[in-house]
């Protein structure tokens, strides 16, 4: 079992995870369908092509875990995420410090 590869793997989740969980939630939706899916299928032909399946459980567990750790500490302070907050960053209009 490689060990970088379920760390790759729970990274990995956890990033989708918390996109996946930071979208707008009419649009999460087209998330899924263009993110999570996809990786998804992606994931099972990797460990079936290299029959890596123990890691790919112990990356999924260890994203999951990972999530559910981010979300006691932060993720359920955050307030849910809106279109209208949305900025477009330009040189006429630089962000404020």
């Amino acid at each position: 079992m490689s060990w970088t590869n379920s760390f790759l793997l729970a990274v990995l989740g956890l990033a989708l995870a918390v996109a996946t969980v930071r979208s707008v939630p009419r649009r999460r939706w087209i998330i899924l369908l263009l993110m999570d899916v996809p990786l998804l299928v992606l994931l099972v032909r990797w460990a079936s092509f290299r029959q890596a399946w123990l890691e790919l459980v112990t990356g999924l567990v260890g994203s999951a875990a990972a999530f559910g750790l981010w979300w006691l500490l932060h993720g359920r302070r955050l307030g849910p995420p809106r279109d209208d907050n949305i900025r477009v960053v330009t040189q006429d209009d630089p962000p404020d410090r």
